[in-house]
């Protein structure tokens, strides 16, 4: 009696976080028939044993699957395993005599030219009648792989002593072949502490450092990291792993594993649960935990004769201490210096703007950063600024021009700097050394006029600056009148074009032209406000503005 199944899927053994499973893709299915010697036959169902067709004629049969092997290049085979279901069974008293062979390579096999059989795989069943079959075909596979085959065959066929009893005759689905796979992790490359690379230079640290080392997995199943060990090189047991998952493959090892003048050794080696890649070569660093135990020495013998304005320079001393190898310095300049040998000295040039007591704080710094205890260097820079001179004239005129003069008595002055109002320098020659330059300067400002001055030496340096403050002379326009009309009159002694107003506060500013006199009558129209006025300045011809001045009406 036939006994034939419904059709059902073959089972997919899932991944596990250790290897990624793949289906092999088959490159060719056909079955060979002793009645068609020469022919290789397809069909839905895969025929194996012997079997009479619908008129009765006698067919005995072998089929055979091709699968590609190139997805398994670079990778490590952990187990492959192929599988089927039988669709037809002649006869389930008889016993199941169905048997896999690994042939040789035939996309094109036939009964009178069937490839050579080279071994019979062993295999496992569940259920009884159209039940569902496999075999680990892993050795098989692994071998064909490992000499370069880009292919396998395989062969389902009945016991050779049942080959030609149609009792015993069976049909299958296509053969399945799954291989349980893994990439093991790239091998572990350029290791770096702190960024720095491991090429055999001393890598000193200050604290617990940042490892890392370059490693990929190629593969999609999860389970890949980074493993570091880091053992003490003087006391071996004194050893820690961490392992690093994120993305960049940074490990910062953990505070109060290193000590301070201890050497470490350490690796990086990728793992995905299955496979561990190369390790990286060892790297090493050594622990300097510990700051330098004495401040720095400062002196200067440039201060307090060096003027603002002009370099002077200041000397550290480590006091022969050998962890120094640079100092740290802010207040009047900020920086790092190297000393000229571990445990000796550094010069620096400063350049203070301003005279008076200023502070320097310096630190002696180890080859790893830290820093000592600050020294306090406190001196005093000599006053350079030059002395501005004005006419006798308490508030000068808005648009009147005075004769000013600059002295420095600093030597080698070749000209003199100044601004007027924080306006733009201007540059005047100095006409001799230590003499004096005279300058016109015009009151351009209602409210006041500053000027400030330095002088440059004839090696470009600037001394500090002298400055003139006077507050111009008041400069507001005379307003009268009332609601119908407002009359406004010049301030002394300035040509006035015409005036500028706000009326009741309000933002917007009019304008009304003055006459030949300077004078200027103007309607205004204060509406219901309750405390009508006009704000008014003037402003001249050449566009200097007066104060303002406000006016209340009646």
């Amino acid at each position: 009696m036939l006994i034939i199944a419904a059709t059902t899927a073959l089972a997919v053994v899932p991944a596990s976080a250790q290897r990624w499973v793949q289906d092999l893709p088959p490159v060719a299915q056909g079955y060979a028939d002793l009645r068609s010697p020469f022919k290789t036959l397809t069909d839905k169902t895969w025929p194996v044993g012997a079997w009479r067709d619908g008129e009765n004629q006698f067919h005995s049969t072998k089929s055979y699957f091709t699968v590609d092997l190139k997805p398994l290049r670079g990778k490590r085979i952990h187990d492959v395993h192929a599988y089927t279901y039988e669709t037809a069974v002649t006869d389930c008293a008889k016993p199941r005599s169905v048997e896999l062979w690994q042939t040789e390579v035939a996309e094109q096999p036939t009964w009178a030219r069937a490839p050579k059989e080279l071994s019979r795989l062993e295999g496992t069943v569940s259920g009884e009648c159209l039940g569902r079959l496999s075999w680990d075909i892993s050795a098989a596979l692994t071998r064909a792989v490992a000499t370069g085959a880009e292919k396998a065959t395989f062969a389902l066929r009945m016991a050779s002593h049942r080959q030609l009893d149609v009792g015993f005759g069976r049909r299958y689905a296509a053969l399945s072949v799954q291989a349980g796979v893994n990439t093991p992790p790239s091998a572990a490359t350029d290791p770096r502490v702190n960024g720095k690379p491991c090429d055999g230079r001393e890598h000193l640290v200050g604290r617990e450092p940042a490892l890392h080392a370059q490693v990929t997995d190629s593969d999609p199943a999860p389970g890949f990291q980074i493993r570091y060990v880091v053992t003490d090189v003087a006391e071996p047991a004194k050893r820690h792993e961490g392992i690093a998952t994120h993305s960049d493959g940074t490990y910062y090892l953990p505070t109060g594993f290193i000590e301070h003048g201890h050497t470490y050794e350490w690796t990086a080696q990728g793992e995905d649960g299955a496979d561990k890649g190369v390790p990286s070569p060892p790297c090493r660093f050594t622990t300097d935990l510990a700051a330098p135990a004495t401040a720095p020495v400062v002196t200067s013998a440039d201060f307090p004769q060096t003027g603002a304005g002009f370099p002077g320079t200041i000397t550290f001393d480590a006091g022969g201490d050998p962890d120094v190898v640079a100092f740290d310095y802010n207040g009047q300049a900020t920086g790092r210096v190297a000393a000229d040998q571990p445990g000796g000295k550094a010069t620096i040039t400063v350049v203070v703007p301003s005279s008076g007591d200023k502070v320097l704080d310096v630190r002696s710094v180890d080859r790893v950063g830290h820093v000592s205890n600050a020294t306090r260097f406190r001196f005093q820079v000599r006053p350079t600024h030059v002395h501005v001179f004005e006419l006798p004239v308490d508030h000068p005129m808005l648009g009147q021009t005075y004769a000013y003069t600059f002295t420095s008595f600093e030597p080698d002055v070749t000209e003199y700097v100044y601004s007027v109002n924080n306006g733009p320098e201007i540059t005047v020659p100095a006409p001799c050394d230590r003499c004096s330059a005279a300058v016109d300067i015009r009151v351009t400002s209602s409210h006041s006029t500053s000027v400030s001055v330095r002088a440059r030496t004839a090696a470009g340096h600037l001394t500090e600056a002298g400055h003139s403050y006077l507050s111009t002379h008041p400069s507001w326009p005379f307003v009268q009148g009332d609601r119908q009309e407002i009359r406004i009159f010049p301030p002394e002694a300035l040509d006035i074009a015409e005036y500028l107003y706000r009326v009741n506060g309000a933002t917007e500013e009019l304008t009304v032209a003055a006459d030949a006199n300077g004078q200027a009558a103007v309607q205004i129209d204060f509406g219901d406000h309750p405390f009508p006025n006009v704000e008014v300045r003037g402003r001249t011809a050449d566009g200097l503005l007066t104060q303002s001045i406000q006016h209340y009406v009646d």
